[in-house]
Order: structure tokens, then C-alpha cells, then sequence
């Protein structure tokens, strides 16, 4: 069964479909409601069960996979652990029909299970169509099978498993957490993820098992059929005593129609609720992610906590959202802030926060969370959150008080001093830059780390340390949603003095807003724009050729557009980017010079973003350093790729810069609640650029209607046919060198269910 994310046309509401996905109930009470569904995406079938004993993602390789191997991984939640294991046809190559090795799950098989020494886990059967031996396995981390996927193939070894209690017809697979004590006999406290292999009663099914004595050698293990038959079964069990998650059912996740405050709210609510328009399968999906402790970021790669895309996600989603499911959101972050007031990017949990820990020469802590601060967006992202929660949402409303007065379970101290703690931090980052506007007084990343911002992969900034979306539009964002917390009593004023004297918090965002853009100017003029733009489409890792020119239109152009961001000695990265979706989400007085680049932006690709199935994040035609073509291809996970919710952010944003005009988008009815400016945009008395903006809103649209079933995915790629100079959608793990693979589920591409499509 294949997932259609949704059908973008004309009507009242942005259509999505959604097929495959078996109804689940939904209660309004504190345990998790059943959810079982499946997703076709990337080359694998993907299986989600929740109950209120566990929850977990399958993923096996799709049948019409042609890898003669075929990959199963189990991921849970809870420590953030499972299993992954490929399954190897048992001779070589084909057998006698010239077919592949077969591995489907049987239909409603996966479900919850239990056992006396793992606590809970999750059982499914799996359908062989052939002999078969376990290849690779790897019982334990997420993290570490992760690793393995997009590292190369490489694990350490203290991911190992141990060969357990085994014979013909069941076998065991246990590693237990590297940090466990070996001087306790007590085996129940010890820490286990297990996988077991078994026949059920009805298959022909046997195990043959041949241990191997060689260090951390694995042993081989068989699965074949006793009898004459081609298919058989067996029963594959992943299971742990991690202590399992609370979920967010959706009727808790998400409003109901009768609390709707405004038609764009009531039409999402509507469509989220009506079966037949298919979103309330989408909002089971989104459930799946979403837990009373914190919200994970996306299946199987990162079930997990991170900050940076709970947050973005809150901000799309929060008009729709319950105040308990908000504020759930907004009490993982807080929680999670450092001494300094940095917050939290990744959380390490289960087995590998000891392997971390040990790394870090802190063997004692145990299994104990890693929190990991490398990032420098992050705590930007909270304030513009509390702040529209607080003062624009009626969800918010007379909430601060007792928010605000709750004691912190992960760290000491009051939410309100937590959050003072961290609007003096990034009160202090900013003050640099007000005193000097140099481009060295920007925020950097940080010492000795390649990345720090959402293009978190080591070339994702074109090796730039300024990037431009936090200097540019999160920084004086996040400073304007201090001030207006502080101007309503919410906040205190941030305690940094500097000569005896305090900057008010106005001021230094002012600094920011007026001041940041000029150094990310890049302007080429027409004919090196266009001698550039050639050189690129008929580049070997592009290959697109010179045909698509004149399809996209424009010759000989001056194109001016934002640095992806600033090298150490300050010069631009000139890879035409999306990052300034943030800018239209997040920021305050935004110019008409800005929109204007936007509209540069949302124009057909080479020369811009757009592409049939989507809007790529970068695009280095442009770029004098031509190295950073093969280095930001297609096969780059923050390369000439397309990110969903970096999508649905220029598109919210856009909407929402429309609306400041007193008129509504032309494309997306108003769904978020936001503050009435205080004077109308100067550019909205300008029609002729009024309609260029609206032009360019529609053909952002019609792009991201091109790949409408890949739209809560993670990320894609694409083919390009030099006959048609059409481009469709490709998987990125089938072309990266490192194996990235993209979430079939994905938190903030979410965001699109709070945009209501005309």
C-alpha cells in the first residue's frame, strides 16, 4: 500500500489523500490509542504500530527492490532502540526461477509483545519465498544501525550482540547495554535489546545455527524449509525493558472543530477530522511522532528528540494544536537548556548515550541522556514560539502564569528561570554585532564544528561558518519575540549590562534587521550569469544541457540573490538557497529588496528553486567556485534536493507576508493567527509587485503539487530526462555515496497541515 500524501487543486481546502492507512480510533484519555498504518517510500515498505504497550517503525526492503538483499530494521521510541538485520538469499545469486530472495510482512501481523525478561516490544511474520542467512545484524541502537547505513558499513564493536539460547526452531540475539555491571548478578536490572527468531506452529520453517568463537565474530545462521515449500514463515520479535513512551493521540494532539476561532483554523480542523478527505490518516501519522515527554523528529532515522525540529514543526502546527500538546513541545525544550542557556539539538538516549558517555571519558553516567549543544539556530527558534503561543493564540490565553511556575524535572529551577537564563544568552550573542556591524561579529558556528544550523551536514553550507538564515532572520526574531514578552510582563528583561548600561532589546534587533543583509548581497551580472548558468548544466555530476535554458527563460539576466553563507574571512558562498523561507516565517519589517529575491528565488530551476516535483534547497549555477557544483549535486543531502518542510515554510511564509497587506493570499486561506502590524507594509501600495509576488506564490504551488505523494517525507531527489526537460522523483539513498536515506515520516514536512489551499 502506497501513501499519497495529498492531491494538490483548486477548492476550498488543500486536498490530501492519503490511501493505505487503516483507520485507528482515538480517545481523549492519557494512554496511547491504537495506530497501525503503512507507507510506501524510498525503495522500502514502511509498517507503524501503536498501543498502550509500545510503539515502533518496520521497514523492509519493497519487493520490487532489486538489491539482492533484503533489509529489515525494527525502531522503538523508547531509548531510541531496535534492530536491523539483512536477510541474504542462502546460495548465491538467483534461484532456479531467476528470482530475487521474497521477505513481505503478512498482513495485521505486527503488533505489541511481551516477555518475561524484555519487558515489551514488537512481533510481526515475515513471509520468505526462499532459503535465506542473516547477513549484517546489529540488535541495540538506533543510533548505531544509523551509523552503519550512512557511515560506510562500519560499527564499533561494542554494539555487538551475544548469540543466546538457540535450536531449530527459535533463536536469540541479545546485547545488553555496554555500560551494564558485570559484578551484578542480577541480570533483571541490567538493560537488554533482543531479537528473536522463531517458527510459528503452521510454517516448515528451521533455523541452523554454527557459532562462531572468533572474537567478536558473528555466528551464521540459516533459515531454511523442511519441507518442499517455496514461502514459509517466521516470527521476528524486537524487544527491550526500556520503559515505553506516552503518546499524543491525535483528538489530544490537535483542536476541535468547536474550539476553531477563525475559518482558516475551522477548514484544517475540518479536514483533519473528515475521514473522507484522508487527513485524519495523516494526523495518525503525526501522532506517531508525537509523545507527552517530547516530540520525535521523523522514522526510523531519527526517532528521537531534537529541538530544532520540534520547534520549526510548532510553529506551522501550532494554530491547530491543543495547549497540552503546545505546551508538551515548549517544556521538552526548556527542559533540556544547558547551563549557559544553550538549548538542546539532539537527545542521546538508551545505549548509545553510554557509548557517548564513555567517549567523553564519563563511563560512571551510565545510560545517562546525552544532550548535545553544537547547534546555534536552536535557541532562536523558542522565543518566536512562547511568544505566539502567549500573545496571539487563543490556546495561550492566561496560560503564562502557571506555565511559567512549573518546576523543571530534567534540572533544577522554575520554567521562568530557565527561560531567563536562555534570553541572556542569546541577548549576549547579539550585543557583538549592534556594537560593531562587522561581518566577524555575526554568529558564527562554533568552534571546531562544520555545522550548526538545519544544513547540518558537513558541506550543507558550502563550508560557510555565517549562516545566513540565523544572522539574517532568526536572530532579530527571536530578540522581537523577547521584547514583546518583556512588554507584557511575561519575561523579565534580559541581565546584561555593557559599559554600565543596558541596550534595550528593540535596539540590538534593530541593529539586526538593518544591518545583516548586506553581507550576503551576491549579484552577478547577465552575460557571467549566463556564461556560469551554461557551464553548470553541462557539467558532468549535473548534466542537464542547455536545452532546459530555454525552457526556464531569462537570458542574459543580472541575477542578485542571498549567500547560502559567509566564509571565515567574510566573502559569500554564492549558492542560490531557500533559507529565506525564515525570513518570511519568522521576521518582522520585511523589506520590498527582500521580496524581491524571493521572487528571483521561485523561478524555474537552473535559474532558480522551482523544479516540477518540488523546490530544491540549493543551487550552486551561480557560484564563481565551481567546486561546490559536485559538492551540492543531487546526491548531497542539503544539495540540489527538495525538503518538504523547507516547502511549506516559504510557502506559509509567503502567505503570511501577503496577508500583511490586509488582503488574503491568492493561494493559501489564512490558518495562522498573526498580530495585526502597526502599519501596513509600504510594498503592498505597489500592485505591479504585488501581482509578481502573487505570480511567484502560485508557481511555488504548482512545484510543490509536482511530488504531492512525497510531501511528509523527509527529502528527495531527482532524475532528469534531456528529452521531455522534465525532471521526476528519485530516491537519495539509491545515489549518495554515504547511503542518506529519507524518513518516510517526517515531523516539521508535517507543517503542511496547517495551510489551507484555496
Amino acid at each position: 500500500m502506497v501513501v499519497l500524501a495529498h492531491s494538490l487543486g483548486l477548492g476550498l481546502a488543500l486536498s490530501l489523500l492519503v490511501l493505505g492507512v487503516r483507520p485507528a480510533p482515538s480517545t481523549s484519555t492519557s494512554t496511547s490509542s491504537l495506530l497501525s498504518f503503512q507507507i510506501s517510500s524510498g525503495g522500502n515498505e514502511n509498517f507503524f504500530y501503536r498501543d498502550n504497550q509500545t510503539s515502533a517503525q518496520v521497514l523492509l526492503t519493497s519487493p520490487n527492490n532489486t538489491a539482492s538483499a533484503r533489509r529489515f530494521i525494527a525502531a522503538l521510541p523508547a531509548g531510541n532502540i531496535g534492530a536491523l538485520v539483512y536477510f541474504l538469499p542462502l546460495s548465491s545469486g538467483t534461484d532456479e526461477q531467476g528470482e530475487h530472495l521474497g521477505l513481505t510482512l503478512l498482513n495485521d501481523t505486527l503488533t505489541s509483545t511481551a516477555d518475561e525478561l524484555d519487558n515489551v516490544g514488537i512481533q510481526a511474520d515475515l513471509l520468505f519465498s526462499r532459503n535465506a542467512t542473516l547477513g549484517v545484524t546489529i540488535v541495540g541502537a538506533v543510533r548505531a544501525m544509523r551509523d552503519y547505513v550512512e557511515g560506510g558499513g562500519t560499527m564499533n564493536s561494542v554494539f555487538n550482540y551475544t548469540l543466546g539460547e538457540f535450536n531449530e526452531t527459535s533463536v536469540w540475539l541479545r546485547h545488553r547495554y555496554i555500560n551494564a555491571s558485570s559484578s551484578s548478578n542480577q541480570t533483571q536490572n541490567y538493560k537488554y535489546t533482543s531479537l528473536h527468531l522463531s517458527v510459528p506452529s503452521s510454517s516448515p520453517a528451521r533455523f541452523s545455527v554454527t557459532p562462531n568463537t572468533t572474537v567478536n565474530g558473528a555466528p551464521t545462521i540459516n533459515i531454511y524449509s523442511s519441507t518442499q515449500d517455496t514461502d514459509f514463515q517466521v516470527r521476528i520479535r524486537v524487544l527491550s525493558n526500556e520503559t515505553s513512551l506516552v503518546g499524543l493521540n491525535p483528538s489530544t494532539l490537535f483542536l476541535t472543530e468547536g474550539d476553531a476561532t477563525t475559518p482558516g483554523v475551522l477548514v484544517a480542523l475540518q479536514r483533519l477530522r473528515n475521514g473522507s478527505s484522508g487527513l485524519a490518516d495523516a494526523a495518525q501519522q503525526v501522532s506517531f511522532l508525537t509523545y507527552e515527554e517530547k516530540f520525535t523528529a521523523g522514522g526510523w532515522r531519527f526517532l528521537t528528540y531534537f529541538g530544532r525540529d520540534t520547534l520549526i514543526a510548532l510553529r506551522l502546527l501550532m494554530p491547530i494544536m491543543t495547549s497540552e500538546s503546545i505546551e508538551s513541545v515548549l517544556s521538552a525544550v526548556i527542559e533540556r537548556a544547558n547551563s549557559t542557556g544553550a538549548l538542546c539539538h539532539e537527545e542521546t538516549i538508551g545505549d548509545y548515550a553510554s557509548f557517548v558517555n564513555i567517549q567523553n571519558h564519563q563511563p560512571e553516567l551510565g545510560n545517562e541522556p546525552f544532550y548535545d549543544y553544537k547547534m546555534i539556530d536552536t535557541g532562536l527558534l523558542l522565543f518566536p514560539a512562547l511568544a505566539h503561543y502567549f500573545l496571539d493564540l487563543p490556546q495561550g490565553q492566561n496560560r503564562q502564569s502557571q506555565f511559567l511556575a512549573r518546576n523543571a524535572t530534567l534540572q533544577n529551577g522554575t520554567y521562568a528561570e530557565i527561560l531567563e537564563r536562555i534570553s541572556t544568552y542569546n541577548y549576549a550573542r547579539a550585543l557583538p554585532f549592534h556594537a560593531n556591524q562587522s561581518y566577524n561579529n555575526l554568529l558564527s558556528l562554533r568552534p571546531g564544528q562544520p555545522v550548526g544550523n538545519w544544513r547540518d551536514s558537513n558541506e550543507g553550507l558550502g563550508f560557510g561558518l555565517y549562516p545566513f538564515d540565523v544572522n539574517t532572520a532568526l536572530v532579530p526574531a527571536s530578540l522581537r519575540a523577547v521584547e514583546r514578552l518583556i512588554e507584557e510582563e511575561i519575561l523579565s528583561a534580559p541581565i546584561f549590562h555593557v559599559e554600565e548600561s543596558q541596550v534595550a532589546v528593540g535596539s540590538v534587533a534593530k541593529s539586526w534587521e538593518e544591518n545583516t543583509l548586506q553581507f550576503f548581497e551576491v549579484e552577478v551580472a547577465g552575460e557571467e550569469a549566463e556564461r556560469r548558468l551554461k557551464n553548470f548544466v553541462n557539467n558532468p555530476s549535473v548534466n542537464l544541457g542547455e536545452g532546459i535554458l530555454s525552457k526556464v527563460g531569462g537570458e542574459n539576466e543580472t541575477t542578485r540573490f542571498y549567500a547560502l553563507s559567509l566564509k571565515e574571512d567574510g566573502s559569500p558562498v554564492e549558492v542560490l538557497n531557500s533559507d529565506i523561507s525564515f525570513n518570511l516565517m519568522y521576521s518582522s519589517n520585511v523589506s520590498k529588496e527582500l521580496l524581491e529575491h524571493v521572487v528571483n528565488v521561485l523561478r524555474p530551476y537552473p535559474r532558480g528553486l522551482l523544479t516540477n516535483i518540488g523546490m530544491v534547497v540549493a543551487n550552486p549555477a551561480f557560484d564563481s567556485n565551481t567546486t561546490n557544483i559536485g559538492i551540492l549535486d543531487r546526491r548531497a543531502y542539503h544539495g540540489t534536493v527538495v525538503w518538504s518542510f523547507q516547502q511549506g515554510l516559504m510557502a506559509g511564509g509567503l502567505a503570511r507576508q501577503l496577508n500583511l497587506c490586509g488582503m488574503n493570499s491568492s493561494i493559501v486561506m489564512e490558518v495562522d493567527i498573526n498580530p495585526v502590524p502597526p502599519s501596513v507594509p509600504s510594498w503592498c501600495s505597489d500592485t505591479q509587485f504585488l501581482q509578481a509576488l502573487s505570480d511567484a506564490e502560485k508557481r511555488l504551488w504548482t512545484s510543490i503539487e509536482g511530488a504531492s505523494e512525497n510531501l511528509f517525507t523527509e527529502v528527495w531527489t531527482y532524475a532528469f530526462n534531456n528529452g521531455t526537460n522534465e525532471f521526476t522523483v528519485a530516491d537519495l539513498a539509491s545515489l549518495s555515496p554515504s547511503g542518506t536515506e529519507s524518513d518516510a515520516i517526517q515531523l516539521w514536512s508535517y507543517g503542511f497541515l496547517g495551510l489551507v489551499k484555496e
